[in-house]
């Protein structure tokens, strides 16, 4: 076996799993949580120790240094809990595998004898190279929908146990510290993050809240957070307020849930078709052979 082919194919299997490690989002570290509840920005949470921070952390942060004007989804990264630097740099990282994997490619049809113009590879690796840069947009964007969805259906069920225990007499505050800490799951601790924060430097907890919902882009905590401060400044009633903001919210959910559904249903009926088609081709190939030869 050619040794070339071998080398070749061990680097494209190596830049696949490149691709896929960075694409692939990673697990919110604790205390990067802590640190960008309790600062209230994005880019003190970003900001580790010389002799911590990684190449990766380095590589993302001369990115940004060199172009600013560079989008970054922001609210969805601190949703997913990743932080900038590193998201930048798995941009870079998945350009870099995309540019240099059609060479790799053209390496091996070469040593397989298989000749092809030189300009083929240039075009085709400037193509690889900006599909996979943003390859990491559209990761982002859908693993945030996702998990924006789930932190609504928990944070629906936390309404409810603020309500109740708003009705068992416990005050604003302590109904929403209480509620954060019998209910699991990671959005509950991301809300029950967001009050300690609060709480350690002497602010009211629903403005913990309210920060957490700009940062994460999910404006029925900031509502939330609105109905605590009108409850905990002037002292009116809102069990009604909060019952009937997370029975919007559900129905808010169940409509996107249709939606979503009907949209699968829609999509499916493409591979169906596709495949009724392939089965008449199959029927129909034996009568169009024979016809087109004579009947032998």
């Amino acid at each position: 076996m050619n040794i070339e082919v071998v080398a070749a194919g061990g680097l494209i299997g190596l830049g696949f799993f490149l691709v896929l490690r960075e694409l692939v989002p990673a697990a919110a570290r604790l205390d990067a949580a802590l640190a960008r509840l309790g600062a209230g920005h994005n880019e003190l949470a970003q900001r580790p120790t010389q002799d911590r921070e990684s190449n990766r952390v380095r590589l993302g942060r001369q990115v940004r240094s060199a172009v600013p004007w560079l989008p970054v989804p922001v609210t969805d990264l601190a949703l997913l809990g990743q932080g900038q630097d590193t998201w930048l740099a798995s941009k870079i990282t998945c350009g870099l595998v995309g540019v240099a994997l059609p060479p790799l490619l053209y390496a091996v049809a070469s040593a397989a004898g298989v000749r092809l113009a030189w300009s083929i590879p240039v075009v085709v690796s400037l193509g690889f190279g900006v599909v996979l840069f943003f390859a990491p947009d559209l990761v982002t964007r859908v693993n945030a929908a996702e998990k924006r969805a789930d932190f609504l259906y928990a944070l629906s069920s936390y309404l409810d146990l603020v309500s109740l225990e708003r009705g068992a007499g416990a005050g604003p505050s302590e109904a929403l510290e209480v509620a954060a800490q019998i209910g699991g799951g990671w959005a509950f601790e991301r809300i029950a993050l967001a009050l300690d924060a609060a709480r350690a430097i002497g602010r009211p907890p629903w403005a913990g809240l309210a920060d957490l919902g700009r940062e994460t882009g999910i404006p029925d905590l900031e509502s939330l957070a609105n109905v605590a401060e009108v409850a905990g400044e002037e002292g009116g009633r809102v069990m009604d307020t909060l019952i009937a903001l997370a029975e919007s919210m559900r129905t808010k959910l169940r409509a996107a849930t249709r939606a979503r559904a009907a949209s699968q249903s829609t999509t499916m009926v493409v591979p169906i078709a596709l495949l009724a088609i392939g089965f008449l081709l199959l029927l129909a190939f034996p009568i169009l052979y024979r016809s087109l030869h004579g009947g032998t």
